[in-house]
């Protein structure tokens, strides 16, 4: 069986759909969207969770995902590849030196 992503759109076999929490557990646990593994990763591989809580950013929706340059530009990429692939998320630079900060 498959479900579509409603960030790259593609039909994704139901083993590699992940649940991503909007507002993170912390926040709401109930609040989540069914996405493909590769989108998840992604999310998560741009910005930290304190990011993603910020409700100022607007990473809360799959729109407000989508409004941002970074993500879109994975996103597109990620379209193009076959469900199920893996792929290799580096760090984004920005997210790394918040990490040094602490």
């Amino acid at each position: 069986m498959t479900t579509t992503c409603p960030l790259c759109q593609r039909d994704c076999p139901d083993s590699i759909m992940e649940k991503h929490h909007l507002q993170t557990r912390r926040k709401d646990k109930a609040d989540t969207e069914l996405i493909c593994r590769e989108c998840h990763k992604t999310i998560h591989g741009l910005w930290a969770n304190t990011e993603l809580r910020d409700d100022r950013l607007g990473l809360d929706t799959v729109e407000g995902l989508l409004e941002q340059d970074q993500f879109t530009k994975a996103v597109k990429f990620i379209a193009k590849l076959t469900p199920g692939k893996r792929m290799k998320m580096k760090e984004s630079k920005r997210k790394k030196r918040k990490k040094g900060r602490r």
